[in-house]
């Protein structure tokens, strides 16, 4: 069994790949891999929040994903706001 320190740090590497492949697909305008990465990282990243709400780890660790996700939920606005606009809604 897997812990859940090792669970984090797993779903935080996830979340940049996926905000890379998402980079990728805005600058080819492949609609298809926007929308599934959008999905992936809101996705991922309320899993991340649950995970470490709901985890024993120390303050210090806390403050690092609090921050993590902070930063990444700020960054995923930024990518679906032009989506939302060039699909009309």
């Amino acid at each position: 069994m897997r812990s859940v320190h090792e669970d984090i740090v797993n779903l935080e590497k996830q979340i940049l790949q996926t905000e890379d492949k998402l980079l990728d697909y805005i600058r080819s305008g492949y609609v298809g891999g926007i929308k599934k990465s959008l999905h992936s990282l809101d996705s991922d990243l309320k899993y991340l929040s649950i995970l470490a709400n709901g985890s024993p780890i120390d303050k210090n660790e806390d403050r690092k994903i609090m921050d993590f996700l902070r930063t990444h939920y700020e960054y995923l606005q930024k990518l679906s706001i032009p989506h939302k606009l060039s699909s009309g809604g």
